[in-house]
């Protein structure tokens, strides 16, 4: 198969599955580039099973002491929770496997839980 063929299949794949997301309801993660600066590892969290099926969203805060030798975080806070518990737990967990240079001591982290689906019901 030649390239162009592929980036055609491949477009059209991607069109329909943003029209599945549009009208079934997708959910996003947001996190600003600004809050990896200086990160060596940094995954996104996951929207939880049950946060989807109940389209809970919003955006907490959290801010990560960091040991300043070898980049590991050792605790994380709520500094402002999202409003829903299974949110703010899928955060904190994947924020304790973030992974940063040496030399930073902390970091305060926003991270959005946006459902499309819940917008959509409220218009």
């Amino acid at each position: 198969m030649n390239a162009s063929l592929k980036k055609f299949l491949a477009g059209g794949v991607a069109l329909q599955l943003a029209f599945v997301a549009t009208c079934h309801g997708a959910e996003f993660i947001v996190i600003k580039p600004k809050y990896k600066a200086d990160t060596i590892v940094a995954p996104d969290p996951e929207y939880p099973t049950l946060a989807k099926s109940q389209r809970h969203g919003g955006q907490g805060i959290f801010r990560l002491i960091i040991n300043e030798k070898t980049g590991v975080v050792d605790e994380v806070q709520v500094f402002k929770g999202t409003g829903h518990g299974e949110l703010n737990r899928e955060a904190i967990m994947t924020l304790f496997k973030w992974r940063f240079k040496p030399g930073i001591k902390q970091r305060d982290v926003a991270i959005s839980f946006e459902g499309v689906g819940r917008a959509n019901e409220l218009h």
